[in-house]
């Protein structure tokens, strides 16, 4: 592991508990898990990481897959914090990150607990794929043909998501696009663990159909919908969900 790399991590709870380790989504920072790490500090000692590029971590030199995060952070929890096992929670971009380890490394999760996961493609009709190849043209086409800086920024904000668009602000745009287009849907079966999804139903980023795909890969998946909480919210109003759901299973272990 390098150490130029070494993850900002905060720990909160009791260290004689088992281990808890929290992803966070694509641009945010360990603080978003801060409620949830609060609910689980009598039962547990969890550690929140701001993944590389993200927070107080430097980003990597080359341009990281999820795969590239995956063995990077079991490294740094292995040797530097002696974790062999332990239950991952990741949202969003942090549930890419905790697939991977749980289908690369099945010794070390106890449970994977994936919040508005991202992973898998979501359904498209014909006409909706037509549109998009359509858009995607004609992005491509407009930037060519950008002549300034300000111009091919308007663009973007134009015909890009928000995350599109500040990537380029945070010098992390190669590493969004390399992740953003993985599709983790052929190596779902080799999830062996408990996993726990928890999905909001007024999430238009990570709908409840994306929950239903990853679920329906894992042997092992249970899947959670909270109707009323969109992308962010689940994580702050469903904090209780979240954290209900890991003690579950630390209870039953």
């Amino acid at each position: 592991m390098s150490t130029a790399l070494k993850p900002n991590l905060v720990q909160i709870g009791d260290a004689s508990k088992p281990p808890i380790v929290f992803g966070h989504g694509w641009g945010r920072t360990y603080n978003d898990f801060i409620p949830v790490a609060e609910a689980l500090a009598p039962v547990a000692r969890s550690y929140l990481i701001d993944f590389p590029g993200f927070g107080a971590t430097p980003r990597p030199e080359e341009t990281w897959g999820t795969e590239d995060y995956a063995k990077h952070l079991v490294a740094f929890l292995r040797e530097v914090h002696g974790l062999e096992h332990f239950t991952w929670v990741g949202h969003s971009f942090g549930g890419r990150v905790g697939m991977r380890i749980a289908a690369a490394y099945p010794e070390i999760i106890n449970h994977l607990v994936l919040v508005a996961s991202a992973g898998v493609p979501r359904s498209r009709s014909q006409w909706q794929t037509l549109k998009g190849k359509r858009r995607s043209w004609e992005f491509k086409l407009r930037k060519s043909m950008a002549k300034t800086p300000d111009a091919l920024e308007a663009l973007e904000k134009q015909f890009g998501s928000l995350d599109y668009v500040h990537s380029r602000d945070i010098g992390m745009r190669d590493i969004f696009v390399r992740t953003v287009n993985e599709d983790q849907t052929s190596t779902l079966g080799s999830i062996g663990c408990p996993t726990t999804l928890v999905y909001g139903g007024k999430d238009y980023e990570t709908p409840v159909e994306v929950g239903e795909k990853i679920a329906a890969g894992i042997s092992n998946a249970r899947l959670i919908v909270c109707p009323h909480y969109d992308h962010i919210s689940i994580l702050d109003r469903g904090r209780h969900q979240i954290a209900l759901s890991i003690k579950e299973k630390l209870e039953a272990a």
